[in-house]
């Protein structure tokens, strides 16, 4: 099993937030097609500074990874506060390892009077993370109208109230209609009346597109400081405690978890859906991965 752990902070609490959580098991491989053909990497770098990291080798993920179910409405907040419009399950149609790949994928498929399925795994009571560190990830986006993969994190005790005030950590988000560009941004604030966010974007060539290259996202996390980094060469942002006001509490020297989703439509991309840029889930088959969320491996190592 190619998950390695060197150190690990365990939390019982859970987000103020709340929700509820299932566990996701897939009994065997799904089975992959002439579509699904990309091998990804086992990663290969060095070791020495690594406190945690996840590959993907292994079929078996729930010793870091819990599925959350529903729309939102189950936790009083519908379309999860965006107004989006999938539905997320534990089926392994919408997240599975296949090739050393997590992959995550939104579909057309019909449920609870819903006509979007996909997936959002959190490490929450499983893996934690907190400053002095770095967590890297290396993915490759879905391309697709509506679509919005991120990579983001959530604080594991909401110490300041709840959201935004004891903040929102996005590494990385991507509209599915623009695969060269990629926003990092933070979220905080006294209450959600008063949200205030900060981030930044870094547009790539064509040549160099979300869609069709992997890329690794850098986050470097110091006290009041914090820096997200594309490829080990551009910045997409970085932030101190001095930029966000005197007014405001610092909610970012806490412990967070990790969470990767794919949404289908809301306020980020929009509510137009273009369900031909979904697979269906009467086909998933034949699915390319282009239309899939890939995330080669996840690490977290000392600065």
């Amino acid at each position: 099993m190619n998950i390695r752990f060197i150190f690990l902070i365990f939390l019982v609490s859970s987000c103020g937030g709340g929700g509820s959580s299932a566990i996701l098991v897939p009994p065997e491989e799904p089975p992959s097609s002439p579509y699904q053909a990309h091998v990804c990497e086992n990663y290969d770098g060095p070791m020495e500074n690594i406190i945690w990291i996840d590959d993907f080798m292994d079929l078996v993920y729930t010793n870091n990874w819990t599925a959350i179910i529903g729309n939102g409405a189950e936790y009083g907040i519908p379309g999860w506060g965006n107004n989006e419009s999938q539905y997320y399950t534990e089926s392994p149609n919408n997240s599975n390892i296949i090739n050393g790949c997590l992959r995550i994928t939104p579909l057309n498929d019909s449920i609870n009077g819903f006509s979007y399925t996909s997936a959002k795994l959190v490490t929450e009571n499983k893996v934690d993370f907190t400053h002095p560190g770095k967590i890297t990830v290396r993915f490759r986006s879905p391309q697709g109208v509506g679509m919005w993969p991120a990579i983001w994190m959530m604080p594991s005790e909401s110490i300041y109230g709840g959201w935004p005030a004891s903040g929102e950590i996005d590494l990385v988000e991507i509209r599915g209609n623009n695969m060269q560009e990629i926003l990092s941004t933070i979220h905080f604030g006294s209450d959600p009346s008063n949200h205030k966010f900060l981030g930044g974007s870094h547009t790539l060539a064509q040549s160099e597109n979300l869609n069709e290259l992997f890329h690794e996202l850098s986050f470097t996390w110091e006290e009041n400081y914090m820096k997200f980094v594309l490829n080990e060469q551009h910045t997409v942002f970085e932030i101190n405690s001095s930029q966000i006001g005197f007014d405001e509490n610092y909610p970012f020297n806490e412990v967070f978890y990790l969470i990767i989703n794919v949404a289908v439509g809301g306020n980020f991309v929009g509510n137009y859906i273009d369900n031909n840029d979904l697979c269906s889930v009467d086909d998933i088959i034949n699915c390319p991965d282009s239309k899939r969320f890939l995330i080669d491996w996840i690490k977290y190592e000392t600065l």
